[in-house]
C-alpha cells in the first residue's frame, strides 16, 4: 500500500511537470521585459508586440513587425537602440519643477 501511494505521487509530479510549458507568452509585457518603451519605434512595449531575449534580459517590442528589424541589427546597434529606447522612456517621465525647465 505505501509503494502505491508514492508511486501515484511522483505519477502526479511527473504529469504536473511535463504540462508546463517553456513556451514564451503572449503575456508578456514591458512589466516582464528590460524595457519599457520599443528600441526600434519607440512606442510602448505592448504583450502582443513579441519579445526576444538578448543578452541574458527579454527585450520587448510595440508591434510584431519591430522583432524581426532588431534580429537584422548587430549587437553594437542593438545596445544603441536599447540606450536610446531606455533614454527616451526617462525623458517621458521627467518630473514638473514648478512651471520651469532644467538646462
Amino acid at each position: 500500500m505505501r509503494y502505491l501511494f508514492a508511486s501515484l505521487a511522483l505519477m502526479g509530479l511527473v504529469v504536473g511537470c511535463a504540462q508546463t510549458s517553456t513556451e514564451p507568452t503572449s503575456e508578456t509585457s514591458a512589466s516582464t521585459t528590460a524595457n519599457t518603451h520599443c528600441p526600434i519605434m519607440g512606442g510602448e512595449v505592448t504583450a502582443d508586440g513579441g519579445h526576444t531575449e538578448w543578452n541574458g534580459s527579454t527585450i520587448g517590442f510595440c508591434c510584431p513587425e519591430c522583432q524581426p528589424k532588431w534580429e537584422a541589427l548587430s549587437d553594437e546597434e542593438k545596445a544603441e537602440k536599447l540606450a536610446a529606447a531606455d533614454h527616451a522612456d526617462a525623458d517621458a517621465h521627467d518630473h514638473d519643477h514648478g512651471g520651469h525647465e532644467h538646462s
